[in-house]
């Protein structure tokens, strides 16, 4: 096997060497170092050329961006408030039914983050639509599993207060 592959290796390696040995009809080489460097310069200053077009292409929509929008003068706004069931929802426009309560945001405090692939809670919907436990991911669509999290998550505080104050009173800071 490695025989057959050194084997292949040294062909290409021969028929890409005799590309700057042998003659073309007009007595040049098919292939030179000239020739190449050539290519790979006018490749090079082809893509350099394409990417400061881009790059000013860009530069000047975001500038006609700014110029449009001009500065922000009022700061974000949101809406909240309780639908039927008595969940609150939050929206960036009031409730059509009215009683929703208006936040303004300041800005500086605003943190974005880029959306998360919703792609699995589709597969653990489906899951769990065919009576498996959806491989024991606590999601808002597996409430057993939730409801475990929870149960784990009390039983971890108590034993982390229990902690807190085992410590507090070996050092003498307990009551």
């Amino acid at each position: 096997m490695k025989a057959a592959t050194y084997m292949m290796i040294m062909i290409m390696l021969i028929g890409l060497g005799s590309l700057f040995v042998l003659k073309r009809p007009d007595g040049k080489t098919w292939l030179s170092v000239d020739n190449v460097i050539n290519k790979i310069e006018a490749g090079t200053g082809d893509v350099l050329s394409q990417s400061k077009r881009a790059i000013e292409t860009t530069v000047d929509e975001a500038r006609a961006l700014v110029d449009e929008q001009g500065p922000v003068k009022t700061q974000p706004v949101i809406y909240k408030w309780r639908d039927a069931q008595g969940n609150w929802i939050y929206s960036d426009k009031p409730n059509s039914n009215g009683d929703s309560q208006q936040h303004t945001l300041d800005p500086s405090k605003v943190t974005i983050m880029a959306a998360e692939d919703t792609a699995i809670l589709q597969t653990l919907a489906t899951k769990e639509g065919d009576g498996e436990s959806g491989q024991g991911i606590p999601s808002a669509l597996n409430p057993s599993a939730v409801k475990k999290l929870m149960e784990d998550a009390q039983n971890v505080q108590k034993l982390m207060d229990e902690r807190a104050k085992t410590i507090d009173d070996a050092v003498g800071g307990g009551s």
